[in-house]
């Protein structure tokens, strides 16, 4: 009960934890560089030997699951209650879908529509096939 107290220095078990891993993308040669210092042409060139379809399929998937990452960060805090309609600025997005009906929704469920749609398209083989060849 010694850890209780605040006296152990190490976990309950007795062993000290881990050191925490130093985080290199924080170092301040990284954190002050910014995509505007860069020519974008150059960062998103289609490298040699690399097939064109192949090179946006890549891209494409992983733009996808970066942006669904970045999303669940902030998901917490844009609820149906805070967040009660899609909107930017002063445009407010509905929700259309395949027939052509619109419907306005709150933001995480437009979000949730838009994610749902376009990982239906990521995960077609007929779109993104996966096999060698196709």
């Amino acid at each position: 009960m010694e850890w209780l107290m605040g006296k152990g220095k190490g976990k309950p078990n007795g062993k000290k934890p881990p050191p925490e891993e130093k985080k290199h993308y924080l170092d301040a040669e990284h954190t002050k560089v910014r995509v505007v210092d860069f020519d974008l042409k150059e960062l998103v060139v289609l490298p040699r030997e690399i097939d064109l379809n192949e090179w946006l399929a890549c891209n494409t998937t992983t733009f996808f699951n970066l942006i669904n990452l970045q999303y669940s960060t902030i998901s917490e805090f844009c609820t149906g209650d805070t967040c009660l309609a899609m909107t930017a600025c002063s445009t407010t997005y509905y929700w259309q879908d395949e027939k052509g009906k619109k419907t306005k929704c709150t933001a995480p469920q437009y979000v949730d529509f838009v994610m749902s749609s376009v990982q239906k398209l990521v995960t077609d083989e007929d779109i993104f096939p996966t096999k060698y060849g196709e």
